[in-house]
């Protein structure tokens, strides 16, 4: 079944996106392992695993409408130096994917092609959560400050404190 071009249009850029955010956050994973930060690490597994499902879901939904898939092409991978700078990247990578996918949305729905809108609007739901994930990160350092935040980030850290009486 051949899809709308707008869709398939569409269902390539996210592909793109998905890919690209599959391989920042894969690089950030392994940056905040060999920083010792190994809790936040485990959580960007997590983050990435999420992410792989929604590139597959854009290409599923590309084949399907018999589109060709360029999984060859990514935008630049960036490569934070600081915790913070991972959360800014990320921020900044969700929240062009938020506006992005419902502009795509919107324009499969305007071409009758409701199985790509309802597509894009369940992953937007998924983009709004990790863009809430990253703005509380952002809250709990300005809350605790930056080092207390990384040690709770670090299980060894983190374990020793909570072992510990409080009075």
């Amino acid at each position: 079944m051949k899809g709308p071009e707008v869709s398939l249009k569409h269902l390539q850029r996210a592909l793109t996106m998905e890919l690209t955010t599959i391989n920042t956050y894969l690089y950030q994973e392994r940056q905040l392992d060999d920083w010792g930060i190994d809790r936040l690490a485990a959580r960007m597994r997590e983050e990435t695993e999420e992410e792989r499902g929604h590139a597959s879901a854009f290409l599923t939904r590309l084949l399907f409408l018999d589109g060709e898939a360029d999984m060859q092409k990514l935008d630049k991978v960036a490569k934070p130096e600081s915790v913070r700078k991972i959360f800014e990247t990320q921020l900044e990578m969700e929240r062009e994917a938020q506006k992005y996918y419902a502009k795509a949305a919107d324009e499969c729905r305007e071409a009758g092609d409701l199985g790509t809108f309802e597509l894009f609007m369940r992953i937007l739901k998924d983009e709004e959560e990790h863009i809430d994930f990253v703005e509380e990160q952002f809250d709990l350092m300005e809350m605790l400050g930056d080092q207390l935040y990384l040690a709770r980030q670090v299980s060894s850290v983190s374990k020793d404190s909570e072992d510990e009486e409080v009075p």
